[in-house]
């Protein structure tokens, strides 16, 4: 059953790839210390998905954080600012009802962000399987909503499916791409 899982998963990738006609660079980002820093292991799919495309842009719309020695897209340093104007007890007043992750809490992780205020979360836990952590949007004009898939799912589905709204991108730019960014 998990192999199924994964496999599903890594087929979610090889479809944005395909796509987006990109060749797969198979690069290999020292994850461990983000997930040191935050306390907890990042989804696998996730991990890949990132680990595919380096750092860039999917149609000029997503960009998806990663380990970044420029720090222009580093996960952990962004979830740091967010948790920095953060409370450290209760709901964060721009998240209402959530929280922004803390080790050893539930909350949110920001891995990625789009054009038009757009921003997406996990919903993550030490506790739970990060491959269940749900996603959490939040955009320009929709409020934040809760979306049950893996990342790359979520990610092909923003790029290519008309039918995915209030999220898709698929009318806008019928032909997804990827635009690497040094």
């Amino acid at each position: 059953m998990l192999d199924s899982v994964r496999n599903l998963k890594s087929m979610w990738i090889e479809r944005i790839a395909e796509a987006t006609n990109w060749e797969p660079l198979r690069l290999d980002f020292p994850w461990n210390g983000v997930e040191e820093d935050l306390g907890v292991t990042l989804p696998e799919d996730y991990k890949k998905l990132a680990e595919t495309f380096g750092k860039g842009e999917f149609s000029e719309f997503l960009r998806v954080l990663r380990v970044d020695d420029t720090r222009q897209f580093d996960l952990a340093r962004i979830w740091k600012k967010f948790l920095d104007g953060s409370p450290e007890n209760g709901p964060d007043p721009l998240f209402v009802p959530y929280q922004m992750y803390r080790p050893g809490r539930r909350g949110l992780i920001p891995w990625a962000f789009g054009e038009m205020e757009c921003s997406y979360f996990w919903l993550a836990s030490a506790e739970e399987d990060p491959a269940s952590w749900p996603i959490i949007t939040q955009g320009d004009p929709y409020p934040l909503q809760q979306v049950n898939m893996s990342t790359s799912e979520f990610v092909f589905r923003v790029l290519t499916d008309p039918e995915f709204e209030p999220f898709s991108i698929a009318r806008l730019f019928p032909q997804p791409d990827f635009y690497p960014m040094d």
